[in-house]
């Protein structure tokens, strides 16, 4: 299968189950405290205020009431029942590659599809932003409480057209993102990361102080371990050209080197900003590894299934 197919993204809804992107305990700060995940941050409703207990968070004391008891209490928040969620597709050239169960960019879609169904069935706004070979390079679909965005996410998914061949880089994606999505949505980046621009992490952390973020990376084995299959062409989001023969050993362990200097930034760039991260492999069951990742996420908040933690997974 070279593309993603409409009507496999549509019977992904009845797989959604267990796909959940809501926390299930009561969070007691907004931006840190007792629990730390991407699921709750913002979107979160006042809920009550409690005397304060030793650990708790300082900067979420409620000062009019401590004022007027003469004791220290605390503002709790619960999840608010509806938030924007949006997913952002890397639908560049270079997702079309697979050379162990299918491509990355089919992986990608079904990991958006059953983002897409958990966010409508769990009554949330639905949005969804792909950029690369669409129309005009970057297209946006605002979140809506209908099934619309779905749709059209799933029509430009799965259409064969040839829109743009020139790559279109993560970051400045991401500039023209933090622009149009709502404050305090969950976004879910779903890419490969290959291609980490210089001004990557700034974007990342400029969208990551309007909304929670969450790195869905999607690679193929051959990713980072290369077979001898002569010559192989690369390309990036900021139109580079990676040339290597991988019948070559020196060439070889070279792009290993590249690769793992790759995924070490990215670990530390999760790690600093404190963003979740989900790693799934295109020889693997995306329903299963994502299940395991966003319960991974909400159990030690912030990252999730780690680069380096599943890096054996794709064996």
């Amino acid at each position: 299968m070279l593309y993603p197919d409409f009507k496999e993204l549509m019977e992904i809804g009845a797989r959604s189950a267990g796909v959940s992107l809501t926390a299930r305990r009561k969070a007691v700060s907004v931006i840190t405290g007792d629990y730390k995940s991407p699921f709750r941050g913002r979107g979160l409703e006042f809920e009550e205020v409690r005397a304060y207990v030793l650990g708790d968070d300082v900067r979420n004391i409620d000062w009019r009431v401590t004022a007027r008891t003469g004791q220290p209490h605390l503002k709790l928040y619960s999840e608010d029942r509806e938030r924007s969620v949006l997913v952002s597709v890397d639908c560049n050239e270079s997702m079309r590659f697979g050379t162990r169960g299918t491509f990355k960019s089919i992986q990608a879609a079904r990991a958006a599809a059953l983002i897409g169904w958990a966010a409508v069935h769990e009554n949330n706004r639905f949005g969804a932003s792909l950029y690369g070979n669409v129309p005009e390079g970057q297209r946006f679909f605002g979140p809506r409480r209908s099934r619309r965005s779905l749709w059209r996410m799933f029509r430009l998914l799965c259409d064969t057209q040839d829109y743009n061949k020139q790559p279109v880089a993560l970051e400045d994606h991401l500039q023209y993102l933090g622009k149009a999505v709502p404050s305090g949505s969950l976004i879910f980046i779903i890419g490969d990361f290959m291609d980490l621009g210089l001004d990557l992490k700034k974007r990342l952390a400029d969208l990551h102080a309007r909304a929670d973020v969450v790195l869905i990376a999607v690679n193929d084995p051959a990713d980072g371990r290369l077979e001898k299959a002569g010559t192989i062409v690369f390309s990036g989001g900021n139109q580079e050209r990676l040339i290597i023969d991988t019948d070559d050993r020196e060439g070889s362990r070279a792009y290993e080197r590249s690769w793992k200097h790759n995924r070490h930034m990215l670990d530390e760039m999760v790690k600093s900003l404190g963003l979740g991260f989900v790693q799934l492999y295109t020889n693997r069951d995306v329903r299963t590894d994502l299940i395991l990742g966003l319960r991974l996420i909400r159990k030690i908040g912030g990252r999730g299934a780690g680069s380096k933690r599943t890096a054996s997974a794709a064996d």
